[in-house]
Formats: structure tokens, C-alpha cells, sequence
């Protein structure tokens, strides 16, 4: 069973490695890897720093603060379940093996999946079930982080992707437990 995951991951490796090498052997233009980078950290949870306050001052202290704790409690509950599949899966950053230079130091040594995309999503879509006017701007947002993380070569676009499935599992998953179904 271990071969045939092995064989799996080195198959879907090498063909995304296909695809998508030539595009990281470009030079990176300086304002692009700029504007890549400062997505890339507010994707590391200052975008909810921001939100969070806002959410408190437009909402309420009763329903904004309810909110506030209750997206940082998912967004904690993400941490755990990616840190714990990187661990299982330890999935290498794609600039180790491919001789490239990443644009932005990763957080950690592996890449499988993406704690940016699960992260991000899933607090967003906890968030805007009780926000719903928030998602135009959350949503852009958040592709935008995710697609960073695949310009600043630190991630496979099937990190960033099962990130993102996981993310709405998760933000999905938290608006059914009764705790967090309502404020």
C-alpha cells in the first residue's frame, strides 16, 4: 500500500512539475513578486486581524465578539488538521527538488496542503455565513492568497487546491456543530 501512494505522489509530482516549471524558471518581475509577497502575509492571518475588529465594531460587542472568537477557534481548528496532514504526507516545497529560488520563505519544510488556502478559506466561509456581505471582498481575497502561494514557488497548485477543498470542509463543517451554528 505505502508503494502505491509513493508511486501516486511521485506521479502527480512530476506531472505538475511538468506543467508548471517552465512557467518558475521566468524571472520574477520585482512589483509582481512585491504584491505576491504582501498577499502572502496577510494570508498569514493579518487579513483577520483586520477583519476581526471591524466585524466587532459593525456587528456589536455581543454578536461581533461571538463571531470574532468563534472564526479564530476554526481558523485554529485548520491549524491543527494541516499541520497534521503535512506531517503525514511530507510532500517537499517544490523549489527544493526543481534547483529553484522561492520568492518568500515558506513557513515550514512541507508543502501538502496548503495551510494558506485551508486557513483562509475556511475562516472565510464561516465568516460570511453570517456575513454574506463580506464575500465579494473575502473571496477575491482569498484567491489571491492562494494563487500567491503558488507564484512565490512554495506550493504545488494541488497543495493550494486540497487546501482550498479542506477550507470549505472545515468553515463548512463549524456552521453545523450547534456551538457555532448561530450567534
Amino acid at each position: 500500500m505505502g508503494s502505491k501512494k509513493k508511486q501516486w505522489k511521485t506521479r502527480l509530482t512530476a506531472f505538475e512539475t511538468g506543467k508548471i516549471l517552465p512557467w518558475w524558471r521566468q524571472p520574477a518581475h520585482g512589483f509582481n513578486a512585491f504584491f505576491m509577497r504582501l498577499a502572502t502575509r496577510l494570508g498569514d492571518g493579518w487579513v483577520w486581524a483586520l477583519v476581526a475588529p471591524w466585524v466587532v465594531w459593525s456587528q456589536g460587542w455581543a454578536k461581533g465578539g461571538a463571531l470574532a472568537w468563534r472564526g479564530t477557534v476554526v481558523g485554529l481548528v485548520s491549524v491543527v488538521i494541516y499541520k497534521v496532514l503535512k506531517d503525514r504526507f511530507n510532500r517537499a516545497r517544490p523549489f527544493e527538488p526543481n534547483d529553484l529560488v522561492p520568492l518568500q520563505a515558506p513557513p515550514d519544510r512541507f508543502s501538502f496542503p496548503s495551510g494558506h488556502a485551508m486557513n483562509n478559506l475556511a475562516i472565510t466561509i464561516y465568516v460570511t455565513s453570517f456575513l454574506p456581505q463580506l464575500l465579494p471582498f473575502l473571496l477575491p481575497l482569498f484567491v489571491l492568497i492562494a494563487f500567491s502561494r503558488v507564484y512565490l514557488r512554495v506550493h504545488y497548485p494541488t497543495d493550494v487546491l486540497v487546501g482550498a477543498v479542506l477550507g470549505f470542509a472545515v468553515g463548512t463543517g463549524f456552521q453545523h456543530l450547534p456551538l457555532f451554528s448561530s450567534l
